[in-house]
Order: structure tokens, then sequence, then C-alpha cells
């Protein structure tokens, strides 16, 4: 497996498949060095809560076309409020993933200057793909207030 050659302690899950855990900051630099290997296909970013440990996990995904290979880079910050760099750069079409990680979990993206509204569009609560979103106290407060109509 060449992401093996390229990251010793990368982790084979099965055959064509590697996961990679790495630091924060190591995160551009993992990705620049992939790119620059032959894993020229930047799939998808997510993003995981792991509330019971108060993290939240990144995991950017890469294909190689030459080398048949996913490598998932994984990445844990902490879910109050820790920032994370930008890598629309490198990749363009990363800043959508990041917008809706942005809005979703409440993840900040240093450097992608399109973190306002995305999908959305004025909501005031909490991000909603947090664990810790509360669905029922939010149906209650918006759908409760709504006066009944009375079709008499």
């Amino acid at each position: 497996m060449k992401a093996k050659e390229l990251f010793p302690d990368a982790q084979e899950l099965r055959k064509g498949r590697v996961r990679i855990e790495l630091d924060k900051e190591q995160i551009t630099d993992a990705l620049k060095k992939l790119k620059e290997n032959g894993y020229t296909h930047f799939v998808m970013l997510s993003c995981v809560d792991w509330i019971k440990e108060g993290k939240f996990e990144l995991v950017y995904h890469m294909w190689s076309y030459e080398y048949k290979e996913h490598v998932m880079l994984s990445v844990k910050i902490n879910r109050d409020g820790e920032d994370v760099v930008s890598n629309r750069e490198l990749f363009p079409q990363i800043e959508t993933y990041e917008r809706e990680i942005h809005e979703m979990f409440g993840v900040n993206f240093v450097g992608n200057p399109r973190l306002g509204e995305f999908i959305l569009e004025g909501w005031p609560h909490m991000p909603p793909m947090r664990k810790d979103f509360d669905t029922e106290k939010f149906v209650k407060d918006l759908y409760y207030k709504i006066p009944e109509v009375n079709e008499e």
C-alpha cells in the first residue's frame, strides 16, 4: 500500500482502505503529501460528534486512482470552539464541506470566508447535528407556539 509507505503509522483497515490519525496541525501537510503522491481526488470531509469524549472528529477522505486506495485522515478537536485551518486553497471543493460542518456542528474553519448562512437560513439555535441539540425542546418551542386554526 502506497499510503503505508507515506505514513508508516497508518492503520490498514482492509485492502485499499487506510486510516491515519493526526493532530490538527498536521492536516494541511498530510493533505499536500497525499496530493503530491497520487491521491488527487478529495472525496469529502465528514464530522463525528463524540460527545462523551468532548470531541469532534473530522475525517478527510482522499482517493488515488493510481493506487486504488481510500485514505481517511482523522483529527479530533475539542467540541468547545477549537478552530481548524481551512484547506480550501489546496482543494477548492472542500469549502462546501467546511461550510456545512460549520453550520451543522459549529466548527470554525479559519481562512474560509464563506462560513455564514448556508443551509439553515435564519437559524437562531445551536447547530442541529450536535448530539446535545434538544430536538424535542426545539419542536415544542417552535411548533407549540403556533396558534390553532379554528375553521368554524
